[in-house]
């Protein structure tokens, strides 16, 4: 693998632009071949490029929230590319602070503490131009500023990469994503022999865009991430869980790690989450939806569906089941079971990047799982104690998943008692995101539009 990375960065360390580019120029769609309105965009964002006209710099809204519009959903975010550094948008805004190291982006912070995401265009990464092999590939920085064709160029699909000009309404595409949108394919942007190992984490998030979507990937793409597959581990731990905490509150989590398992990317990046599953659930590899383990994801998938309190904590805790499930399987505590559980989940703590925070709150959900199964009275001083437990809330929502993914009715009927009267709620509940279609127009349509909603924003 390293002779066939380096034999492509000594023909070309840095692709040059115009060969990553499918426009050189852009190639521009007018309102009458798209659905996006100006009047689909958040106010406060349209007023953030506004001003940015008015102090002669130019700016379009960029990326997802422009993939989303096309595809007829509302955007939980509006981002704004703009030619002003950093420093100059903070001139322009008195309500912005600048945040990030790898990449120097300004936060405009509006009423409700709503925050609209402005970057300034970038250039293609430097290192590409002097990397002697893959590992010298990896991105660090990323503060490198040029046109907006670059900042095309170092995105990392093409579905990601178009810009709305709200001065026309109209769609520039330098790489052919509205293309790709239409075909329903999620496609790297240059060589994936460059771009997979500059910034691993595109992995990732290429099977999510997939999976959410219901697109494909294009036969390169996948072919870069069997092949690249164990660079996952270069990533930075922060921003892998980052990710890993976005996917769980997408609510389609089971079809995510389904696809992660088909193009092998589940083993890279979890060796002994995988090996202790493949061992626990003879299933998993190839049927995944119906192992144990896809029965405790699903479930939780469908809580976030039906607006149950679910949160992130939860998932990591039925993720790491298969390690610790022979332990909490005895319904009744035992000498050193908690010094036991925490070597256990000690084994994974390092590839799921989990805080010491969220290792004692898992452990402590383990741990307090036999108490589910003593025999309860109304009055029984211990069991207030227990409801009374910070972590309670969320032991015993995994006690229902597990025990329903179990049909285990005689655990089910047992949490009918600890049901009764509960009223916390779960801390940092995930709640399922309320899209609202949006309205297309139909080509050349002169019809008024009706006001759409204020978008949520996070």
């Amino acid at each position: 693998m390293l002779s066939i990375v380096k034999r492509v960065l000594s023909k070309k360390k840095l692709e040059p632009v115009e060969e990553i580019l499918k426009y050189d120029n852009g190639k521009r769609f007018y309102p009458d071949f798209h659905s996006i309105r100006k009047s689909n965009l958040d106010p406060d964002a349209i007023k953030v490029i506004g001003r940015l006209h008015q102090f002669s710099h130019k700016a379009y809204v960029v990326g997802g929230c422009v993939r989303d519009l096309l595809l007829g959903r509302q955007p939980k975010d509006f981002d704004i590319v703009t030619s002003a550094t950093p420093n100059e948008i903070r001139k322009i805004f008195a309500n912005s602070r600048l945040i990030g190291k790898r990449f120097k982006i300004v936060h405009i912070v509006f009423h409700g503490n709503k925050v609209i995401e402005v970057a300034t265009a970038r250039s293609l990464p430097k290192n590409r131009k002097i990397a002697k092999d893959k590992n010298e590939l990896l991105l660090s920085k990323d503060n490198d500023y040029g046109s907006f064709k670059e900042d095309a160029a170092r995105r990392d699909f093409t579905i990601n990469s178009l810009f709305f000009d709200i001065r026309n309404e109209t769609i520039l595409d330098y790489t052919g994503g509205f293309e790709d949108l239409n075909e329903k394919l999620v496609r790297i942007i240059g060589d994936e022999n460059i771009s997979l190992p500059e910034d691993p984490v595109r992995m990732l998030r290429a099977i999510k865009f997939a999976s959410l979507l219901d697109f494909g990937l294009h036969p390169q793409l996948e072919k870069g991430i069997r092949k690249y597959k164990k660079l996952i581990t270069k990533a930075s731990t922060a921003r892998l869980h980052e990710e890993y905490n976005k996917v769980f509150r997408t609510g389609q989590t089971q079809k995510i790690i389904k696809e992660m398992i088909r193009v092998e990317l589940f083993e890279a990046m979890f060796p002994n989450l995988y090996k202790a599953s493949a061992e626990q659930f003879n299933s998993f590899n190839t049927d995944f939806e119906s192992s144990l383990l896809g029965k405790f994801i699903s479930i939780a998938d469908r809580m976030i569906s039906e607006h149950e309190d679910i949160n992130t904590t939860i998932y990591y805790a039925l993720l790491i089941t298969p390690v610790v499930m022979p332990i909490i399987e005895s319904k009744t505590a035992t000498k050193g079971m908690r010094k036991e559980i925490r070597a256990q989940i000690k084994t994974v703590e390092s590839e799921l990047g989990l805080t010491k925070k969220e290792s004692e709150r898992i452990l402590d959900i383990y741990a307090s799982q036999h108490q589910f199964h003593r025999e309860v009275k109304e009055k029984s001083g211990w069991t207030n104690n227990f409801k009374n437990k910070e972590f309670f809330v969320e032991s015993f929502t995994y006690y229902k998943i597990y025990n329903r993914a179990l049909k285990n009715n005689e655990a089910i009927q047992k949490a009918l008692f600890w049901e009764i009267g509960l009223r916390k709620k779960l801390p940092n509940a995930i709640r399922k995101a309320r899209y609202r279609p949006i309205q297309k127009l139909s080509p050349r349509s002169k019809q008024k539009q009706k006001p759409k909603p204020k978008p949520r924003v996070r």
